[in-house]
Formats: structure tokens, C-alpha cells, sequence
């Protein structure tokens, strides 16, 4: 089943991108865990991606387990078709 990947968290380390990983789809949330793009982290952050019906119930995952995230962006294509990642407060 596809989805569209609209936010993604990125997490310092990848220890805790796998815990995530791990936990959301214990609650049947669909993520993919990938390298995090250049724009929002190092080279050796993580980020989980999800789509955005997700996004609340994910933040609520994560908010309640023992692992923070170190930015979570929304994923936007600008007008000249380049990927943008826009920082969400929550």
C-alpha cells in the first residue's frame, strides 16, 4: 500500500530512530527510517518519515516514550520542483 511521506522526525542518533521505527509500528503507524536529508541534520542523523494523517498520533508516541526528537519538518516541493523542509513546532 503506498502512502505519501509528508513530515519527517530526525533523531541524533540511530539507536533511537530504530527505537522509534520500532515503536510506531507497534501502533500500526507506516514510517520508513532513513538517513536524514543534508538540510535539517548531519551526517549521521536519522529520520523517520510518515504521512501526515500520522503525524498527531505519532508526536503523541513519542512525546510519551523515553526518546525525543531533534526537529520534526514538514516536507514541501517549491515552486522550481526543489524539495523544501519547513521546522513544525509540536
Amino acid at each position: 500500500m503506498q502512502y505519501e511521506e509528508q513530515y519527517i522526525f530526525v533523531f541524533a542518533s540511530n539507536y533511537h530512530g530504530y527505537y522509534i521505527e520500532e515503536l510506531l509500528k507497534r501502533h500500526n503507524i507506516k514510517c520508513t527510517l532513513r538517513k536524514a536529508p543534508r538540510a535539517v541534520g548531519k551526517s549521521c542523523n536519522t529520520a523517520i518519515y510518515i504521512s501526515e494523517k500520522d503525524l498527531e498520533k505519532a508526536v503523541g508516541l513519542i512525546k510519551q516514550g523515553k526518546t525525543t526528537y531533534q526537529g520534526l519538518y514538514k516536507i514541501s516541493i517549491a515552486a522550481d520542483h526543489t524539495t523544501e523542509y519547513v521546522k513544525i513546532n509540536m
